[in-house]
Order: C-alpha cells, then structure tokens, then sequence
C-alpha cells in the first residue's frame, strides 16, 4: 500500500500593524511561496522497465496548479523483504550523451566523442521532473526482477510551499534481451524457439516455383560471433538457401549499403557485408533515417529488381525491424526456404 503525506507551508496568519520607517516594512513582509496544490501526486507507483536497456519512466507525475519545478529525491530503496539493496544505490559507470545524437554522424568517433562515462545509481530520478531512468548496465546477474516482488522505494517531491511524500512504490523490473524481435521466455530467459521472421516480404518470388514468399518463408537468425578480438563492435548480414549455400548479398541490387544502418568502414564480400558500429542499435528512441517510423527499432531493407512475366520490371524487398543492447559482434542471418528468391528475369529458376 502507498502512504501518501503532504505538508503545505502557510505564511504569517496575521500581521501586528505597526508604523515603521518605508526601509524597515521589508524585513517583516511575509517570505513568498511557491503554490502547492494538494493534488500533486505520482500517477504511477508500480513500474515494470526492461533491464539490460536505459530506460526513461516518464509522463508520470501530476504538479496540477503547483509552481514548478519540484525537486524530487528517491528515499529507503529497499529488496521487497526489507533488506537493503546497494544494487540500485552504490555507483556505476553508465554512458551519458553529453551531446545531442543526430544520425548523421560520419565516423564511430565521432559518435563515441558525444558519450561520456559517468558514475552513477543505476536507479535514478530526474532532479526536476520526477521521471525515473533505469542504466542498461544493470541486469538480472545481480539485479532482482520479475517474478521476483524485487523493490520498494519512496520519493519526496517538494517546492518551497510543501512536500509530498510518497512511500512504498514499487519497482519490478523484467529480465534483460540480447535483441529483439525474439522467443524469450522473460521469466526464464529461456529461448523458446531461436528464429524470427522478416517484418514485411513484398514481391518477392521463389525460385523454385516463382510463387511468392512470405515472412513465414525465410528464418532470422541472431548470432554473437565470440570468435573475433577483444572489443569488437560490428554488425554483419548474411544471407542462404535453405541447404546454407551462401546467397551473394549484391544480388540484392537496390539495396543502399551506404546507409543500410548507422556504421562505417563496410566491408563487403560474395557472403557477407559487415559495418563498424556503436551499440546499442538503434543508439536512441529517436526517428532517423536508420529507424522505423516510431524510432524505437533500426529498420533494414533489402532490394532487388527482375524483369517479371509480364515483361516489366518489378521491385521485391524484404525489410526487418530490430533492436540488439548489448554491445558485441553480432550477425543477423537470413535463411530463405528452398533455393532462396527468384533473382533471374523470367521463368528461369536458376540464380
């Protein structure tokens, strides 16, 4: 249960009136006050973010007509069985954009130079908004979280009129990902199945019938490559047949490499194209060019075009809409069923 006080701070009631020199009137005016409504509450108290992610809880507190800003404090982070929990409060080293992000960045130092380290809780709230943020450094390794009762806490949100304190919110975190689109069990962490499917197939055909592919028809893969250099951070698409026979990645003719995702020195080859780049992708919850229209999710389309039966020529992509936290090598695989799409003009069946 949330217990919730306030205290608003009155000034003087009533004032002896008494004649002094106009220097003097001053020092006996009564102080100004912020106004403190006493409406003034959090709108949520229970807050369920994603570990493994920064996570910014906002649009969560209700000034109604009280003069802002508030100063707001986390108090008595506790385990829910009342033990102390110095996960949440000891310090940390996170990454901070001291910089705004654009998406046009030209180099990876560039974009590095935008980041600093600093340390702080990996549980905070925002001095003056009340917005809570979770740091993607914390996990479920040694972070409690669903369906464990995790955490409580209580803030004190005060202006120079009052305060309102609120105890026994909770925060029950869920387990961390590696990315997303996925088939983990966020109780377990246990994948149930390690495919997922392209998020849109349009016009394309397979090449051992010409009829049209679906979403249902190619298997994605996500795989960390531990077997490179220390440090590495990259990002490489790969492409087969059902029976894995490399499908060659330029076959894919309309595809603009050069600003597939937010990464630099490419490296292409019959197998395989490979980016250098900053984790995590997307880099923020913002719309880019390398993004999905809600920018929570890097969107990669892959293109071609054939001269189809009709005589035309006609234009077949497949897209995906991803998401990878944690900082890696990592490769996305894209497993077409049979002998993967009709590239050839025509009828031919023959890539």
């Amino acid at each position: 249960m949330n217990t919730f006080m306030i205290k608003i701070n009155k000034g003087i009631g009533a004032l002896a009136i008494l004649v002094f020199s106009g220097s003097c009137v001053d020092h006996f005016l009564p102080e100004s006050l912020d106004a403190f409504d006493p409406e003034s509450v959090f709108t949520e108290t229970v807050y369920r973010p994603q570990l493994g992610r920064t996570t910014l809880m906002s649009n969560n507190f209700n000034a109604g007509n009280s003069t802002l800003p508030f100063t707001f404090e986390i108090l008595n982070v506790k385990r829910f069985d009342g033990s102390d929990a110095p996960e949440l409060t000891q310090y940390f080293p996170v990454k901070v954009w001291k910089t705004p992000y654009l998406g046009t960045e030209t180099s990876l130092q560039e974009i590095e130079s935008k980041r600093t380290t600093e340390y702080r809780p990996l549980f905070q709230v925002r001095k003056h908004s009340g917005e809570f943020i979770v740091w993607e450094n914390a996990n479920s390794s040694f972070v409690l979280c669903s369906p464990d009762s995790s955490y409580t806490f209580d803030v004190l949100a005060t202006n120079s009129g009052g305060y309102a304190y609120t105890t026994r919110m909770r925060l029950i975190p869920t387990r961390e990902v590696a990315y997303e689109p996925n088939n983990v069990d966020l109780r377990t962490g246990l994948e149930t199945q390690e495919y997922v499917h392209p998020s849109l197939m349009q016009g394309v055909r397979s090449s051992n019938e010409g009829f049209l592919l679906t979403p249902e028809n190619v298997k994605v893969y996500f795989r960390e490559n531990e077997d490179t250099e220390a440090g590495a951070k990259a990002l490489t698409f790969r492409f087969f047949k059902e029976d894995y026979t490399p499908i060659d990645p330029s076959k894919f003719n309309l595809t603009d490499w050069g600003n597939l995702v937010h990464g630099f020195n490419i490296e292409r080859t019959a197998e395989y194209v490979r980016y250098t780049v900053a984790y995590p992708i997307p880099l923020l919850n913002a719309v880019s060019r390398y993004t999905n229209i809600t920018g929570d999710r890097a969107r990669v389309r892959f293109a071609y075009n054939r001269v189809g039966l009709s005589g035309f020529r006609e234009e077949s992509y497949m897209e995906l809409d991803f998401s990878i936290f944690k900082e890696g090598n990592w490769e996305i695989i894209f497993v077409f069923d049979g002998n993967g799409p009709l590239f050839t003009d025509g009828v031919r069946t023959d890539n």
